[in-house]
């Protein structure tokens, strides 16, 4: 998880307990440093990009939960879109997601195939 080689054991054990507990007096108990180390520690570049490095993993784990999740909701959406019983306000409201989500992927389809043409040419 944490790359940067200059970093104590002390320092990678605090950044673990930050990201892990409610309270920087919880993180500091939990690695069993005082609370003014702490923010001793996160006074500093080394262990503040250490910090952020994993503030960025969990949210990049967070984030592929989430789109693993999206076949669900997408056929879910479907599912009431297709339900001749089910309300048709859910089932206008299901058709609309549907028709919004994938004009959004169209148009970041095309943004990213642009910005792809604009990197190659002018980099």
């Amino acid at each position: 998880m944490i790359k940067n080689k200059t970093v104590t054991p002390k320092k990678i054990k605090a950044v673990q307990a930050l990201i892990t507990s409610d309270t920087i007096q919880e993180a500091a108990d939990t690695c069993g440093i005082g609370r003014a180390t702490m923010y001793r520690f996160m006074q500093q570049e080394d262990f503040n990009q250490e910090l952020q490095r994993a503030k960025r993993l969990i949210v990049n784990r967070a984030i592929l939960r989430l789109q693993q999740s999206c076949r669900y909701a997408a056929q879910a959406l479907a599912e009431i879109c297709r339900d001749k019983e089910a309300p048709p306000s859910a089932r206008v409201s299901a058709a609309k997601e549907i028709l919004n989500s994938s004009l959004k992927a169209i148009e970041i389809e095309g943004i990213e195939d642009r910005l792809k043409f604009l990197e190659e040419r002018f980099l």
